[in-house]
């Protein structure tokens, strides 16, 4: 009996698949290749390619590359006790929509992962031979991608499965960097008075999808609280503690900041300027809140190394920096700043830049660069990967648009994404492959109030068994 691509979806979310920590899909899927007797190549990296032949009438047609990733981006509410490396996902259906309890549901990119296993055990539609791709490691930066022999590869034709909207394909997608600004110092300095500062409630989001939504980032208003607090004050402050934000791809949502005084607190300086700052999120954010409370005294940072550490996140430039002038609605350049913490004697800032332009993530490399030493911090950026360009003459595209009206009746939308994908690394090691992507309506990715349609999950996959069987004829 052949299984539903929702039936494979709730197995794999019961396998823990958190970036690095692949191993256990990967063997899932080398264990379901050989069951169903299937070619199968798996690397290092946990990147696992499966083939099968042409079927019904496809045999003799071109084969085509599917491809997606297994890792997931691992948020869990505030309240959650959710272990990410050992607890299954688990799911939850409601009102048509499929999300997690309290964590992210994983649909980013299990859709395509649960696509793929029902096309490689199908034996009934038509279709061409296929080569089904798994990732690893794409949410920290494409690294399963990046390290993937694609000489394994043999398709020119490639349908990407890390993307949503139903009626949507992607035609171009950003390039991006992540880094880390890292300042050592020693917490040797007692301080009498002690605050701790706690931001909740607001949405977070997909550093990429998101970033044009103006929804607050909890680690740049904990910078900013902190700024504004020493500086109106006149008040040394220093760091005791800070958590916020775990990714640099994703906006944090939650966190809370320890901070040290010398001298007695002022509350009320304190509550307007946390005022000011959520002032302009009324609309973007109406449930971001930041509370504050005494706490005894405790060890912290000194004060300079602090001051040093908040100015570097408060003068980091946040958000969207340019638009594009061609492409309604398209950033050109952005930033998020993804996390601030402590490990050991370490104040660490993680954040990551996203452009289709080369030049332009060069450009805020070296501000950053300069910031930083500005500051005495030290940079590091790692997992860089490309935009993948867009091509104005697609066969591909072209046939996909045709089928797409013929059999909706709607106009198929071409979107350009500021997120990243890995379809920049195939065509650039594959300059004739011709790409076009498919994906359900799914919303809030990289939050644990991600969700996705069943109706569009189930639609876009019986989409896809029939796209297929027109590319057995082409």
């Amino acid at each position: 009996m052949m299984n539903h691509p929702k039936i494979w979806f709730e197995q794999i979310s019961q396998i823990p698949r958190g970036s690095l920590n692949e191993k256990a899909i990967a063997e899932f899927l080398v264990e379901f290749a050989n069951k169903h007797q299937l070619s199968f190549e798996r690397d290092d990296m946990n990147n696992v390619l499966v083939r099968k032949l042409g079927q019904n009438g496809g045999e003799n047609s071109g084969s085509v590359l599917l491809q997606g990733h297994t890792d997931m981006v691992c948020e869990k509410a505030p309240d959650s006790n959710h272990d990410f490396s050992k607890d299954p996902i688990e799911l939850i259906e409601e009102d048509g929509w499929l999300r997690a309890n309290h964590t992210t549901l994983g649909a980013d990119d299990g859709f395509a992962v649960a696509y793929m296993l029902a096309l490689l055990e199908n034996s009934q539609i038509k279709h061409p031979p296929l080569e089904c791709l798994f990732t690893a490691a794409e949410e920290i930066g494409l690294l399963g991608a990046v390290a993937f022999d694609t000489s394994l590869l043999k398709s020119k034709r490639c349908i990407g499965l890390d993307s949503g909207g139903e009626t949507r394909t992607v035609i171009t997608s950003s390039g991006g960097i992540r880094g880390k600004a890292k300042l050592k110092a020693d917490k040797n300095t007692l301080y009498p008075h002690v605050l701790q500062i706690s931001i909740e409630g607001a949405i977070g989001g997909h550093s990429g999808n998101d970033i044009t939504k103006q929804r607050a980032n909890a680690a740049a208003l904990l910078a900013r609280v902190a700024f504004e607090y020493e500086k109106e004050t006149g008040v040394s402050v220093g760091i005791v503690d800070i958590q916020v934000g775990k990714s640099e791809n994703a906006i944090p949502f939650a966190g809370e900041l320890i901070l040290g005084c010398s001298t007695m607190l002022n509350p009320r300086v304190l509550d307007l300027i946390i005022q000011r700052n959520l002032a302009p999120f009324t609309k973007s954010d109406p449930d971001v809140n930041i509370t504050f409370k005494t706490m005894k005294s405790a060890m912290g940072f000194d004060g300079p190394s602090s001051t040093r550490f908040i100015r570097f996140a408060y003068l980091f430039f946040q958000g969207v920096q340019w638009m594009s002038l061609d492409i309604q609605g398209l950033p050109l350049l952005s930033a998020n700043l993804g996390y601030l913490k402590v490990m050991d004697d370490e104040l660490i800032a993680g954040f990551s830049f996203r452009s289709p332009i080369s030049d332009m993530i060069d450009q805020n490399i070296t501000r950053v660069q300069l910031l930083a030493d500005l500051l005495e911090l030290e940079t590091e950026f790692t997992s860089r990967y490309p935009g993948y360009p867009y091509e104005a003459n697609s066969p591909l595209r072209s046939v996909y648009q045709d089928w797409f009206y013929k059999n909706t009746g709607q106009e198929l939308k071409l979107e350009a994404s500021h997120g990243g994908l890995e379809l920049g690394i195939w065509k650039g090691a594959i300059p004739e492959l011709d790409i076009i992507t498919m994906g359900p309506i799914h919303e809030l990715i990289h939050t644990f109030n991600e969700k996705m349609s069943l109706a569009s999950f189930d639609i876009v996959y019986q989409r896809l068994c029939a796209f297929l069987g027109e590319l057995s004829n082409v």
